[in-house]
């Protein structure tokens, strides 16, 4: 059995893992076939028909694992039988039951394009979200990868002892110092995984029991039950590493002299970054702008906010959540090089980021000294 102890957004971690998310689009690196559930065969109308339904996706167990989506007057994805959450992603998501009486579960499989490369890191994501009429949240999920769709006749929690007797079975666990009980919003859960080569599908759900699962109580008058909504599942390879508290510089994200868009070749570097602070969740990046000496003092701090505002928001859309970032102009007063060509001006045009554990304010080593 090869158990990782792993993280999600603000978490307090064991042993602290190196890695990041994709070095290219989402989509174009993501090994999850369907990872939103958009492609289905038939529309839900009724309880548990996620296996017949969604294309891909498999309910490993005889728990009766939800299908939702807009098509459905019944089983929609923005009102239904225990809540309301619009999708994360599309028009549909998944439904299941991390805790129930008697120690009912449902699960999730999701099929990969291949199987992973032996001694690869790889990223895994998922979306969460509570459902409202749930009266507990668990803290916990367990991750199981394997090379062929798992089937247990049961409709209980799935055994860890049984994977330990298998090689076939990997299992990794994410757990959370505060617990997953946003009804509000979805919360993205992360891990790292070292592949062995077998594994070409992804189970996720709460394995252990009733008496082994921690539990919040999220209110009063509620189904006593911990029934989550699940969309918008990853899996990727981990590419950069980065140090803390050290300043990089985005090589390919130039600008022309007035400019403060992101061209695309650009946009790799960022992905890398974005990747990482997936994996990291304890981490937070500053970003910093910077001009040449072509034009005023003034206008050159606007414009290097600018810069640096477009990278912020770049991160925020692809997923970094807005309290982890902090960005700052500083015009033209830190140059790398003197501004004496334009080739030297078009490095001064530039955008730092530095992280660390907590935000910080602007590091001066890049700063370049006129007397040198």
């Amino acid at each position: 059995m090869k158990r990782l102890d792993l993280f999600k957004t603000d978490s307090v971690l064991l042993p602290l893992l190196l890695a990041l998310l994709w070095s290219f689009s989402l989509n174009a690196q993501n090994l999850v076939k369907n990872p939103s559930f958009e492609d289905f065969l038939i529309c839900p109308s009724e309880f548990g028909c996620l296996e017949r339904a969604v294309v891909s996706w498999h309910q490993p167990t005889n728990g009766s694992t939800d299908y939702f989506n807009s098509c459905s007057p019944s089983m929609s994805s923005e009102t239904n039988f225990i809540g309301a959450q619009a999708p994360f992603d599309g028009h549909g998501y998944a439904g299941m039951y991390a805790y129930g009486p008697k120690d009912y579960r449902e699960y999730l499989t999701a099929e990969l394009k291949e199987s992973l490369i032996p001694g690869q890191k790889y990223v895994f994501s998922f979306q969460v979200s509570l459902a409202d009429e749930s009266q507990y949240g668990v803290n916990e999920f367990g991750i199981l990868f394997t090379d062929k769709p798992p089937s247990f006749q049961t409709k209980r929690n799935i055994p860890l002892n049984l994977m330990t007797r298998k090689k076939s079975y990997n299992y990794s666990l994410i757990r959370n110092h505060e617990f997953f009980a946003n009804k509000k919003e979805w919360t993205e859960v992360t891990g790292v995984y070292i592949a062995d080569g077998t594994e070409r599908f992804l189970t996720i759900g709460n394995f252990n029991g009733n008496s082994k699962t921690r539990l919040l109580n999220s209110g009063k008058n509620l189904r006593k039950v911990a029934y989550y909504y699940v969309d918008m599942f990853f899996v990727g390879p981990l590419k950069a590493s980065y140090v803390l508290d050290e300043v990089y510089v985005f090589e390919n994200l130039t600008f022309d002299t007035d400019g403060y868009s992101i061209a695309d070749e650009g946009e790799a570097q960022l992905n890398d970054l974005v990747e990482y602070l997936k994996a990291h969740r304890g981490f937070t990046v500053s970003v910093y702008g910077h001009t040449d000496d072509m034009g005023t003092k003034e206008y050159n701090k606007a414009l290097s906010q600018k810069r640096a505002k477009t990278v912020a928001d770049f991160l925020i859309e692809k997923g970094v959540r807005s309290n982890r970032i902090i960005w700052r102009g500083y015009g033209d007063g830190s140059p790398v090089v003197k501004n004496e060509t334009e080739a030297n001006r078009e490095k001064n045009r530039r955008v730092e980021f530095v992280l660390s554990r907590k935000k910080k304010e602007y590091y001066a080593s890049g700063t370049f000294d006129e007397d040198q």
